[in-house]
């Protein structure tokens, strides 16, 4: 884990990869790094669901959109703690014929160090926790005990953060 920039991806069961944008990462004052997400808005499709806006990511069986934690996070991470970039890669998914869009219905990519950046195992739970501000000092309410292994109905199975420097750069 060091700093650079990262090619954002989802993957598929069959291995296939859809960019989603760019993580940059920067030397923090602490032991850890710093990161800004840069999202490539031309990935994303624009809905309008359960009277908010939302960024999907298009896909024949189920939409996958992106819920921006909706409070204040450090947006630092170590080799041991990548929960605040796991909490900036929520979704929320629904297939097109869906109207609305449910809390429940929660995607969160287990993060864990690789060797050319990191991967993200597909968990699903129910982001209902994030509608009431956590408690004070609980910048973190998604517990591990709510993360469930996921269904196969869902066509992504793994974020992929991949350093985009180096010969083995997509």
């Amino acid at each position: 884990m060091q700093a650079g920039e990262y090619r954002i991806a989802l993957q598929d069961a069959q291995g296939q990869h859809f960019d989603l944008g760019s993580l940059v990462l920067v030397e923090h004052a602490d032991d850890g790094l710093a990161y800004r997400i840069e999202w490539d808005d031309n990935r994303f499709t624009d809905h309008f669901l359960s009277m908010r806006p939302f960024k999907c990511v298009p896909h024949p069986s189920q939409l996958i959109c992106h819920l921006a934690y909706p409070y204040d996070i450090r947006r630092v991470i170590t080799h041991d703690d990548l929960t605040d970039l796991e909490y900036d890669l929520l979704f929320l998914h629904k297939t097109p014929q869906e109207y609305g869009i449910n809390a429940w219905n929660g995607l969160y990519f287990d993060l864990v160090v690789s060797d050319n950046g990191f991967v993200g195992e597909l968990r699903e739970t129910d982001l209902n926790v994030l509608q009431a501000p956590p408690e004070e000092g609980d910048l973190r309410p998604i517990s591990q005990d709510a993360l469930y292994e996921p269904s196969d109905r869902h066509w992504p199975r793994r974020v992929l953060i991949e350093s985009v420097t180096g010969a083995d750069a997509r």
